[in-house]
């Protein structure tokens, strides 16, 4: 059965990301470059829940942040939904570490994410030097490495609660 205020309840958690990662952290923001929480939520989401549901998150995900923020239409709904099944493919596989895997994880998927979105902008026919890469990847690593961690830990909580509401009704 389907509870809707455990849904209710994600819902919630992902907004209230997506309102601090686009009205409180661009604030501190390096080059223009400040963290992504919906990359890094859905790379947590995938490490504790797997593969598919890894991928539909990072398909809601990326489809929020691509009716927020205006840019080309379906660039973060395919590369977060790929990000979202390829480690949560890879999660079943490895030693749930609660600080050093989701660290690892982030910095493969912020790698891969900007490196997406720079192979799609080529085919768009834009072009960028290499400078704007060491400028822009360096920072995005740094950011959301460092919020890796309290993501992660704060969806490990959120799960537990939610699993503790449905075992005791």
């Amino acid at each position: 059965m389907i509870s809707y205020r455990k849904i209710l309840l994600w819902i919630a958690f992902v907004l209230g990301l997506f309102v601090l990662q686009t009205s409180l952290f661009p604030i501190f923001s390096w080059n223009g470059v400040s963290v992504n929480l919906m990359l890094v939520f859905t790379v947590s989401w995938s490490l504790l829940y797997g593969a598919r549901r890894g991928a539909f998150l990072g398909f809601m995900t990326g489809l929020l942040q691509d009716l927020a923020t205006g840019m080309f239409f379906g660039m973060d709904v395919f590369v977060l939904t790929i990000i979202g099944y390829v480690t949560g493919a890879f999660s079943r596989n490895v030693f749930k570490d609660p600080v050093f895997l989701p660290a690892m994880a982030t910095m493969w998927a912020t790698t891969a994410h900007y490196f997406f979105v720079l192979v799609l902008m080529l085919l768009l026919g834009y072009s960028f030097s290499l400078l704007y890469i060491g400028k822009t990847l360096l920072p995005a690593l740094c950011f959301n490495i460092f919020f890796a961690y309290p993501v992660y830990r704060a969806t490990n909580r959120m799960q537990e609660w939610t699993k503790k509401r449905r075992g005791g009704r």
